[in-house]
């Protein structure tokens, strides 16, 4: 459970190499990446699905954490309860879950402290839970490595409070390889256990460890004691791809000392070749071979997932459709306005029409096929637009709860920062175009026709609001 997530995607193929038989429980099958592993489609919180996932399943790893979502602790808690009676009934002899340290403090963030009731709801269950809290993971495309990679912005770097508390960062593949040796353990373990680097660094003291590492001059570091989690969560999510609602948790989270508190986990599984791995080495293996990637080749993506009544295939003639003298189901005139803009810059305009039946390569006004799915109901664009970046628009339909599943995934690379400061400045009205957009097609498909088309405007704007707040 989880497969798709960091240390999921990165757990996978590591077990996979190491010769285990892996099943994995994913949300949305078709649009997964995993290698060839037995797949199973449904929610980590459904017992069904669940259920049926573990059938044969000697070891099961829960690596789920629903952090983008603004009820995560219920979310987690309800899937740790499932996976916890699931797992005394198919037989399961080890269940392994990754968490994050445990402060000693009372004050505790939401964040941590959801970690920590997992582990216990886990810990309980009547299958031996080995529950390993790791600090701060570094490695490429970690939220905590992505935040870190914001120092090459600017030559400063705000300190807070906050920022001199520490915790023992711990590299992303010595994480994975005490998960794949909980599935070799002889005998099942239960209880906590740390897993932590061999530093321990204020995140102050980190930023300019990477600073260092990476060949960049050493950060001023500007106190800032007005300098809020919501703030630094709001200027991540404008800066990185990662959204304030995944950084303001994780910011919160650095009110503690994120010290090791409990028994050390190489006292049950073997420690990494060559021992833990160091925080210089986790950061020069989390670039490529030439050093740091700028901050800027790091995409922002933005999806909207909306369900309708109607039938999966009708909603794909919308899509498929779109463009034209058919619109895009969005807000009138926008992208007539979008494309005369353009066209002014010196671009290709709106103006370009489509082809009654379009496939690879053909132009859809101002964007181009990049690839049409039929029997999987995907279609990936490419924005011909002018602008500081390079723009991928991905429409995926899929049968959902008797009813359809619109998914709309919207991938920005910015070129330098001109482009950062282009995806600052418009995603505001990104928001409202494409999310009114998203709500246009599933509901202008269904069988409620045009008054549920009427309605997207509405339910996308009121969404819109949620998402600023």
């Amino acid at each position: 459970m989880g497969a798709t997530g960091y240390l999921g995607s990165l757990l996978v193929p590591a077990l996979v190499e190491a010769g285990h038989e892996v099943g994995a429980l994913v949300r949305s099958p078709e649009s997964s990446d995993l290698p060839p592993v037995t797949v199973h489609a449904g929610d980590a919180t459904d017992p069904a699905a669940v259920r049926a996932a573990l059938a044969g399943v000697e070891v099961a790893y829960f690596l789920v954490h629903s952090l983008d979502r603004g009820d995560f602790a219920d979310v987690d808690r309800r899937a740790a309860t499932v996976l916890a009676a699931e797992a005394a009934a198919a037989g399961v002899r080890q269940v392994v879950y990754v968490g994050g340290p445990r402060p000693t403090s009372d004050d505790v963030s939401d964040h941590l402290a959801s970690r920590a009731e997992v582990g216990d709801i886990l810990t309980r269950g009547s299958v031996p839970a080995l529950a390993l809290q790791a600090s701060m993971v570094i490695g490429r495309g970690s939220a905590s490595f992505d935040l870190l990679r914001t120092t090459r912005l600017s030559p400063w770097v705000p300190v807070p409070r906050w920022m001199r508390n520490t915790s023992r960062p711990v590299a992303a593949a010595d994480v994975v390889h005490y998960l794949v040796a909980a599935a070799a353990l002889e005998h099942p373990v239960r209880g906590t256990f740390d897993v932590s680097g061999p530093e321990a660094l204020s995140y102050l003291a980190l930023v300019q460890r990477y600073a260092r590492v990476t060949g960049l001059r050493v950060r001023l570091p500007v106190p800032t004691p007005l300098w809020s989690h919501r703030l630094a969560a709001r200027l991540a999510g404008l800066v990185t791809p990662i959204p304030s609602s995944v950084a303001g948790p994780l910011f919160e989270s650095l009110d503690h000392d994120l010290q090791p508190t409990d028994t050390d986990v190489t006292t049950v599984l073997p420690p990494p070749p060559g021992g833990p791995t160091t925080v210089d080495n986790a950061i020069r293996d989390a670039c490529p071979p030439t050093g740091a990637p700028p901050a800027s080749d790091t995409p922002f993506v933005d999806e909207v997932v909306v369900t309708s009544t109607a039938e999966p295939d009708e909603v794909w003639r919308t899509i498929t459709g779109l463009g034209g003298a058919n619109g895009w189901r969005t807000i009138p005139l926008v992208w007539t306005v979008r494309g005369a803009l353009d066209h002014l810059a010196g671009g290709v305009g709106l103006y370009r029409g489509r082809a009654p039946e379009i496939t690879d390569g053909d132009v859809v006004d101002f964007w181009t096929v990049l690839h049409r799915d039929d029997d999987a109901r995907r279609l990936v664009l490419h924005a011909d637009m002018r602008m500081p970046g390079d723009t991928v628009m991905e429409m995926r339909v899929d049968r959902h709860e008797g009813g359809t599943r619109y998914r709309q995934t919207i991938t920005f690379t910015p070129d330098g920062q001109a482009g950062r400061l282009y995806w600052q400045v418009q995603k505001p009205f990104h928001d409202i175009v494409f999310t009114t957009m998203a709500h246009g097609i599933a509901r202008s498909s269904s069988s409620d026709g045009p008054r549920a088309a009427a309605e997207a405007l509405r339910d996308a704007a009121g969404l819109v609001v949620a998402r600023l707040r």
